[in-house]
């Protein structure tokens, strides 16, 4: 059989004066340079605590139970704004986004003629918005958020007054609060406490989903799509069309497409295996959005991003997460479509096949990993570039680094990779994309700036 490949189509001259000269020189140097009030710093502040927090927040979504992709998605969104939040008064030309977002977000106002130290103000942000978010997580991890924290305001112990500090921290929190009072009305509230619904019945028939082997169990987050979204309309710009008729006749588009599972699940290299896996939700790795902020961390390091630039990435790379898993949920729950093993197993006759990479408990229609990896990268395309290539080395001891050429790249090789695991029909992939950009776009469309 030849190689599976899919096809991604979606849609005169004045003198100065030397003095002149020079206040232009450092007007430009110091255009990129996070501010206090009143005064710029020598340089930058480096990436340091939104790093570690971010780090942190690994540790947090891969140990706290109830924290799958979904639920890790929204928190990623929320972290992130938190974190831009809290520093966006100390950025130059930027402004906050709170104005922006759907639904009514009220922030405070930091001290007018104040001095602020913003690592501060991030680090006390992080630290109550990770600990609230993750409400349930182990002890262990709580005093690891405390320890972070007090490690971070030891270090800034002489960088600033000891008033500059505690006033930096107040506002910080204060920033976070405000923002997880408002995260409790989006209807993702806690949300690891329950995965399913009591009150949901699926629909039955004729290519509707059916739970999936081996656990038969009920549909995760079947109301996630009616979550209030970061970004208004999100969900009627980016839904799917509706996937291609069902049909059990060997000669219709559905069939052809069950079986393309069927074959190409039949002819992986080790290559093709290894993709499935490094990126699936699996015991030993981290779930998607904390390996794409990962991803997200290693450019940050490696592009020596000031904390500012830094914020603004991390924040729109967490909204893009959260806003894609909504459409994408939408897009599941309006069309409940049966899952390939359940058609492999019923129609194509193969009641012993199994996926390589255990099949979601929730419809099929469209993949999420296609959503969010295209959302994710279009945001980075816009930081970065088209032609930016990487390498991912978030499991380097596992599976080895790759390397991407663009954006593009490594988002259409995660969409490739559940059709690879058994898991998506090419069809649900190759929409996912085009609503990933879609969101995208959306995302890149908020004003950071003034």
């Amino acid at each position: 059989m030849s190689k599976l490949k899919i096809s991604f189509s979606l849609p005169g001259a004045v003198c100065l004066s030397v003095s002149a000269f020079v206040f232009i020189v450092l007007t430009v140097a110091c255009s990129k340079i996070d501010w206090r009030h009143g005064k710029h710093q020598e340089k930058p502040y480096p990436p340091d605590v939104a790093v570690a927090w971010m780090n942190m927040q690994l540790r947090l979504t891969k140990a706290t139970p109830g924290f799958n992709s979904i639920v890790a998605n929204r928190s990623y969104a929320y972290v992130g704004l938190s974190l831009y939040e809290s520093i966006a008064p100390g950025i130059p030309g930027y402004q906050s986004i709170a104005s922006q977002l759907n639904g009514s977000l009220t922030l405070p106002a930091k001290e007018y003629g104040k001095d602020y130290y913003w690592p501060a103000s991030a680090n006390a942000a992080l630290a109550y918005i990770s600990k609230n978010l993750f409400a349930n997580t182990p002890a262990s991890l709580v005093s690891a958020i405390d320890s972070l924290e007090a490690d971070f305001n030891e270090k800034f112990k002489g960088k600033a007054k000891t008033a500059e500090l505690l006033r930096s921290a107040a506002f910080g929190k204060k920033i976070a609060e405000a923002i997880f009072d408002w995260s409790k009305a989006d209807g993702g509230h806690e949300a690891f406490i329950k995965l399913t619904s009591d009150t949901y019945l699926p629909p039955t028939g004729a290519g509707m989903w059916v739970p999936t082997p081996p656990a038969l169990g009920k549909p995760f987050h079947p109301y996630w799509g009616s979550n209030r979204s970061f970004i208004a309309g999100i969900v009627s710009k980016a839904q799917a069309p509706p996937p291609p008729a069902y049909s059990q006749k060997q000669s219709s588009d559905f069939y052809k497409a069950a079986n393309h599972v069927y074959l190409t699940s039949l002819n992986l290299s080790s290559g093709d295996s290894t993709i499935a896996k490094f990126w699936a939700d699996l015991p030993a790795n981290y779930n998607v959005p904390a390996h794409a902020a990962n991803i997200v961390t290693q450019l940050v390091q490696l592009k020596k991003l000031s904390l500012s630039e830094a914020s603004v990435l991390y924040c729109k790379h967490g909204i893009a997460g959260n806003e894609s898993l909504i459409v994408c949920f939408s897009s599941k729950y309006k069309y409940n479509l049966v899952r390939p093993v359940t058609y492999i197993r019923n129609v194509i006759g193969k009641p012993n096949w199994n996926s390589l990479v255990p099949t979601p408990p929730f419809p099929e229609y469209s993949s999420a990993h296609a959503v969010v990896s295209a959302a994710f990268a279009t945001v980075l395309e816009e930081q970065f570039g088209k032609k930016f290539s990487f390498t991912d080395y978030t499991y380097k001891d596992l599976y080895g680094p790759r390397t991407y050429n663009s954006f593009e790249h490594y988002a259409e090789e995660a969409a490739v990779s559940r059709i690879y695991g058994g898991i998506h029909y090419a069809f649900a992939a190759t929409e996912g994309i085009k609503q990933g950009k879609i969101v995208g776009k959306e995302v890149n469309r908020l004003e950071f700036k003034k």
